[in-house]
């Protein structure tokens, strides 16, 4: 706890007025991270309203890395320990936000609703995009560049897709 005293120029006697422990410290930060992911999310939509679903995959995809790597990969580094201190207020966040840009993309879209289980997918999508993009970074010579991981999860995601078209005849 001294060292994160040092690091934000305050004393631990001052730390405490402001936090009951070191992870009352962790549950802030967590909901700050989500915040700010959620600012990404909802920024992103103006964005991919024209797009087409695969354009608009990369869009999210890049957006978020970009996020995920500012300021010397503090984001990364924070995934990496963070899960514990999630809390069911930052979840919410979460998923309001992915939620408002399934909607707002749907309004430019309107056949995306016929797509089965568009919420999940939308889900699966930011999450996947938020994971694999740390792991992707995190590791050593993946074998593969960031742009094929993309092209893969639109591959997927578009495979999906058109599967669910053909029953729906679409």
């Amino acid at each position: 706890m001294l060292k994160v005293c040092e690091i934000a120029g305050v004393g631990s006697g001052s730390f405490y007025e402001y936090f009951k422990n070191k992870e009352a410290l962790f549950v802030e930060m967590q909901q700050h991270f989500i915040a700010e992911l959620a600012k990404v999310i909802y920024e992103v939509i103006p964005t991919i309203q024209e797009m087409e679903i695969p354009e608009a995959i990369r869009s999210i995809f890049l957006h978020i890395g970009e996020f995920l790597a500012a300021d010397e990969n503090k984001y990364f580094y924070w995934l990496s320990v963070s899960s514990k201190y999630s809390t069911e207020a930052s979840h919410v966040k979460a998923v309001k936000a992915i939620n408002t840009l399934a909607i707002e993309y749907a309004v430019k879209h309107p056949e995306v609703l016929r797509i089965k289980n568009l919420k999940m997918m939308v889900y699966i999508l930011i999450n996947s995009s938020v994971a694999l993009t740390m792991n992707f970074f995190s590791s050593q010579n993946m074998g593969f560049t960031f742009e094929e991981l993309i092209d893969c999860l639109i591959d997927i995601t578009m495979s999906y897709i058109d599967d669910d078209r053909n029953k729906l005849k679409i």
